[in-house]
């Protein structure tokens, strides 16, 4: 997708705490119509993309309970969705086993630190794509919404996490390659049943900025070979944080119902304990 950089203009608007996170502040980037819209536990919003073409994405968010109510900063993930979430229709989102579903379900997103034992609470951002059968945001716009999303929410930007799956892994693999200033910002990813990568030969950017990964697919993928060829690539040089290969062996393309399930675990750690090993 080919983007230029537009300026989004943001101003605060002071909203009071309650118990969930549906009615945490919401921003001047908010339409005001999805002010007041609570869909499946979580705000329905309009951020700005900097894209010429689709300059605004509606999205879901999702800020830990009493989000106003502290002067805390939280670890950020941005999960990108496939091909099929895209659209107008914010339901779409809650595709079976994505992270936006599991918290409609109920999840809080929250995580044991396996390093401190203490629990951490996740701000969550899932944008969708209107580009129906498109490829997804890449790193103009994904970059463009990080800064909105940091000047406006109190993120520990020591701990911003990216995941995405098929088509959103296309995205993924985007914000590392195709630009470092972005690339850099991420403590985790977690490339999960990914399409094909623009240009795997600057995957060495996890390498170069200390990134961790953990590569999730299904042996029975038709993009499984990638995924072995990525995390090769990423591990050519003895990097401080070797990335993870797990093969889920005979899945197809649906890994993510495995990978975003708390209960699902790989030495011990499920996918949301193991980011929060990382930070930069």
């Amino acid at each position: 997708m080919f983007s230029i950089a537009v300026i989004a203009a943001s101003f605060l608007c002071a909203l009071s705490c309650t118990k969930e996170a549906a009615t945490s502040p919401v921003n001047a980037f908010v339409s005001s119509e999805a002010k007041s819209n609570i869909v499946g536990r979580q705000q329905q919003i309009t951020i700005a993309t900097g894209d010429y073409t689709y300059p605004t994405s509606q999205a879901l968010l999702w800020l830990p309970k009493c989000y106003d109510s502290t002067k805390v900063r939280y670890p950020l993930i941005i999960a990108l969705d496939g091909i099929g979430e895209q659209g107008t229709d914010i339901n779409l989102l809650f595709h079976t086993g994505t992270i936006a579903q599991h918290i409609s379900q109920g999840w809080n997103a929250t995580a044991v630190n396996p390093v401190t034992n203490k629990l951490n609470k996740f701000i969550v951002f899932t944008p969708q794509c209107p580009i129906t059968n498109g490829w997804g945001w890449s790193a103009p716009q994904i970059k463009n919404m990080l800064s909105i999303l940091k000047s406006t929410y109190r993120i520990d930007t020591t701990r911003i996490y990216l995941t995405g799956y098929s088509a959103g892994g296309w995205g993924l693999w985007s914000c590392i390659t195709d630009d470092e200033g972005l690339c850099k910002q991420f403590a985790a990813i977690g490339p999960v049943s990914t399409a094909s990568a623009d240009h795997p030969d600057k995957i060495t950017n996890v390498d170069k900025y200390g990134i961790a990964c953990w590569n999730i697919c299904g042996t029975a993928d038709g993009f499984y070979t990638n995924a072995v060829n990525y995390t090769n690539i990423i591990n050519t040089n003895n990097p401080p944080i070797p990335a993870l290969l797990t093969g889920l062996q005979g899945i197809g393309h649906s890994a993510w119902i495995q990978a975003y399930d708390t209960s699902w675990r790989i030495n011990n750690k499920n996918f949301f304990e193991w980011l929060l090993q990382y930070h930069k």
